[in-house]
């Protein structure tokens, strides 16, 4: 049933793609969305429909800037660079990612390639070009999908112009996803903490498991501001295909109790406050609990999917499809037979 979780998740996202009546290839103002969240400190929120899938960010220090995530695609990367330079015009000097995961680190490449040190966890380097293989189809798949592709808007007359739009704009993301590289980070580290300096400005790197166990979070302490990665989700459903949701709950109580007037910038949704954490944590004690009542009541994994529905006050949330997983990885961690 993993497999089935990674086709959903894999479909969820893929499916963040424009999908819009205009035929002109994937811009920044489809892709995300920049936010200034304090002095030097910015948000790239993704956006549903773009290439960058998942939020990145950056802090500007007095003689360089920290890159929070890379996106889900080169090009998206490329738009955040370009955006950056309507903000500073300070060099880049370090880019991080807070996990594996292929939405937040498919424009790794980029900054490798302008030579800049990528940090992450050490469980990262043996991840990134493993791992996300499982997100990422084969070339040979991708160039056939395109070919389908191309052959339909052949036959599609040229007075249908959504018609046209909308495979022209599959043809743009299959592209984006063919130039993806997986890249390794290149400086890592696994636990404590790691103070980096841009100039004046400090940034902490510290470890908080739970989500996969290889997360980094970025915290800005002049300015109280936390990049959360997905260790931390707003107003979504989270992906749990590594989580240990045990952990996870502790971890964001104590990421709460650490930090608990701080502005939080999660891995998806928009720049948060404590109580934006605190709902997602509940969200996750929530499901725990009902979880465990399924299990206590003699239910199989597929009468919990089955029987268990999400909770009202949840059904607002984004990546509604992520329910019924969330189940089958909570059931399966609390019986511990989660591969």
């Amino acid at each position: 049933m993993k497999t089935l979780f990674l086709v959903l998740l894999l479909f969820a996202v893929l499916s963040l793609v424009p999908k819009v009546d205009s035929a002109v290839p994937p811009k920044v103002e489809d892709d995300f969305t920049l936010v200034k969240v304090a002095d030097g400190v910015y948000a790239a929120v993704a956006k549903s429909g773009g290439l960058a899938s998942g939020n990145a960010g950056f802090i500007v220090g007095d003689d360089g800037v920290l890159v929070v995530d890379t996106f889900f695609t080169p090009q998206a990367a490329e738009e955040l660079i370009d955006s950056m330079g309507t903000e500073t015009k300070q060099p880049i000097k370090y880019a991080l990612n807070t996990h594996y995961h292929l939405d937040h680190s498919g424009g790794n490449q980029v900054f490798a390639g302008r030579s800049i040190p990528i940090i992450a966890h050490d469980n990262v380097m043996l991840w990134q070009t493993t791992k996300n293989r499982r997100f990422l189809p084969a070339p040979e798949e991708l160039q056939k999908r395109r070919a389908d592709v191309a052959k339909q808007l052949s036959e599609v007359p040229s007075d249908q112009t959504a018609k046209r739009a909308q495979l022209e704009r599959q043809l743009h993301r299959i592209d984006a996803l063919l130039t993806i590289k997986l890249t390794n980070p290149t400086v890592t580290f696994s636990t404590g903490t790691v103070h980096l300096h841009l100039g004046q400005r400090e940034v902490v790197l510290f470890t908080l498991p739970g989500h996969t166990g290889g997360d980094i979070l970025a915290y800005v302490p002049d300015v109280n501001v936390v990049f959360t990665g997905d260790m931390s989700w707003r107003k979504t459903l989270p992906n749990l295909v590594d989580a240990t949701v045990n952990d996870w709950i502790t971890s964001l109580d104590t990421l709460l109790k650490d930090h608990p007037t701080a502005k939080f910038v999660p891995g998806h949704g928009e720049v948060a406050t404590a109580e934006d954490v605190r709902e997602f944590r509940d969200y996750l004690d929530d499901l725990r609990s009902r979880v465990k009542q399924a299990i206590a009541g003699g239910l199989s994994v597929d009468q919990a999917k089955e029987q268990l529905k999400l909770p009202e006050k949840y059904k607002s949330f984004a990546f509604q499809n992520f329910a019924t997983p969330n189940v089958e990885d909570m059931y399966k961690e609390l019986k511990g037979i989660k591969n």
